[in-house]
């Protein structure tokens, strides 16, 4: 009786086992849901491989979206994005920036619909993360609750200036689902309203001079490093190619093209004009060509000492020392995020001076300092330091415009100071070379040879031959053997040979003998009479 008549309802027992089925049923979807997530997971891994693949490496989807520049422009999702980050990301980047929110959530929309497909298939094998710049101090869920808790999260970015964050935020409350018009009114018109603020914030770093419009000229693109970190290599190599693809002589209708190329690498090429226009805009760049110092303030010179060895000096060379001088960091105001920027400081400021009236008829002039908005860091690059043959102490090496750096100043010059230490073996007497040679009285007496391993370890030899006595304070000059001199390297000064005769303490009883008769073998070499000067006649008492 519980089994189902063909036709019929079925039994007690048949509804037991549907029920069971159905109960068994939700948990193995989930289960099956779960294995298709973990592997759509590990597709992903192989998109995105790397940390350092978040926000640049592409996935594989994209949308498009319409400019107010460029108009319609194409929208990668990029590693670690979700839809609304991508689309909040180009709506606020400056090549394909637009302030029209219905544009910004279509895009959005486009890309919302594009992973949800992937989701289905795994057909790329990639899910937008659920923490938001996992690892770092910024962590954050990428999905919340509410839409007003999308909506604070949002102010706050807008507090910091991170207005691709807060678009996102809004967008991602935007797109949930059975939105009323009034909450999706509220939320478009405060989207619209960080989108402005983003296009202003554009604007005024254009005014300040922006290095990214130059990047931007030469197709580069612009990663924030500061102007002691660009490849200049890779930089003259592009300008290059590019001047040559639209030269106006090939291409007669590029021309304003080529006039930007070549003025993007003016700038970029020249750190003197980078750190002007970084900071002061084209304003300061023209100045700065028009008139250098007397138009621009320069920054004080960096002075710095550096020792090297006789030895240095004599052969010449090359060897790499390290300043240390303060630069502009341009990093700190495009990615105050990163790491190296959490030891930089504000610049000082610029002294100004201004009139403080003490009553109706006196007045006094102070000095007060405007703060900086710039950030500034201490850099040690390294330099080549060319040491010529022949060098003096107290002879300058001058590194131009590589001292320290101050906004909407030129930088100073580094000057390294040469300090030449003491040799234990040689003197150096201007372009000459003195060394103090000690011999015996054997030797001063009979003669003797010598070698004197000079400077660069070449072999300088000298001799004073048998029956040539030296007397004591002698010497002897060889010319060429001394210092190079700078303005010739091929001549050089003289080597003098300081001769020290070194006399015996004592005479022991039985050499005394053999030398008494060698000596009055000598003519005018034996003993000496007692007493030294005549003898004086006695001239008696003297009388005032």
């Amino acid at each position: 009786g519980n089994r189902q008549r063909r036709g019929g309802r079925p039994g007690p027992a048949s509804t037991v086992q549907a029920g069971v089925t159905a109960a068994m049923a939700g948990p193995m979807v989930q289960r099956i849901a779960a294995v298709l997530q973990l592997l759509a997971v590990g597709a992903a891994a192989q998109v995105c491989r790397s940390p350092a693949d978040a926000g640049k490496t592409p996935v594989g989807l994209s949308s498009s979206l319409k400019s107010d520049v460029r108009g319609q422009v194409d929208v990668q999702l990029l590693c670690g994005e979700d839809a609304a980050l991508a689309a909040a990301r180009a709506a606020t980047a400056k090549r394909t920036a637009t302030t029209n929110g219905e544009a910004v959530l279509a895009c959005a929309k486009d890309l919302q619909v594009h992973l949800e497909k992937e989701a289905e298939t795994g057909k790329i094998g990639y899910l937008p993360p659920e923490m938001l710049d996992a690892g770092t101090d910024k962590a954050r869920p990428r999905q919340l609750k509410t839409g007003g808790m999308y909506s604070r999260r949002a102010v706050e970015h807008g507090r910091k200036e991170e207005f691709a964050e807060a678009v996102a935020d809004l967008l991602r409350a935007l797109l949930r689902p059975n939105l009323d018009e009034t909450a999706r009114d509220k939320l478009m018109t405060t989207m619209v309203d960080f989108l402005k603020k983003a296009d202003k914030r554009r604007s005024k770093l254009a005014e300040d001079g922006d290095l990214s419009d130059l990047f931007d000229a030469l197709d580069m693109e612009d990663d924030g490093k500061d102007s002691t970190e660009i490849d200049r290599g890779s930089l003259k190599r592009t300008y290059r190619e590019l001047s040559v693809k639209y030269h106006p002589d090939k291409n007669p209708d590029s021309a304003a093209r080529f006039n930007r190329i070549r003025d993007a690498y003016e700038i970029l090429s020249d750190p003197v004009k980078m750190v002007l226009y970084d900071t002061g805009g084209m304003e300061y760049v023209k100045k700065y060509e028009k008139g250098g110092d007397n138009e621009v303030e320069r920054v004080g010179n960096y002075e710095a000492t550096h020792e090297i060895s006789l030895e240095e000096a004599y052969r010449g060379g090359e060897k790499e020392m390290l300043l240390n001088r303060r630069v502009v960091c341009r990093s700190c105001r495009l990615r105050p995020d990163l790491a190296r920027c959490k030891a930089c400081k504000p610049c000082p400021g610029e002294k100004r001076q201004r009139q403080v009236w003490m009553d109706q008829y006196h007045y006094r002039v102070e000095e007060f300092e405007v703060p900086s908005d710039e950030k500034c860091t201490w850099d040690k690059p390294a330099v080549k330091l060319q040491i010529e043959r022949g060098t003096m102490f107290g002879d300058r090496a001058h590194y131009p415009h590589m001292g320290s750096q101050l906004p909407k100043h030129i930088p100073g010059d580094a000057l390294v100071t040469l300090k030449v230490r003491k040799d234990p073996t040689f003197k150096r007497l201007g372009n000459d070379l003195m060394v103090d040679v000690h011999i015996s009285l054997y030797e001063a007496l009979l003669g003797f040879k010598r070698e004197l391993v000079h400077l660069d370890g070449h072999v300088v030899e000298f001799s004073v031959p048998r029956g040539e006595v030296l007397k004591p304070g002698a010497g002897l000059v060889i010319e060429g053997e001394g210092m190079p001199l700078k303005e010739d390297p091929s001549s050089a000064g003289n080597l003098v040979i300081r001769f020290q005769i070194d006399f015996p303490k004592e005479v022991p009883p039985a050499a005394a003998d053999v030398l008494q008769a060698a000596f009055e073998a000598l003519p005018g070499q034996g003993s000496r009479a007692t007493r030294v000067g005549q003898a004086r006649r006695a001239t008696g008492r003297s009388e005032l």
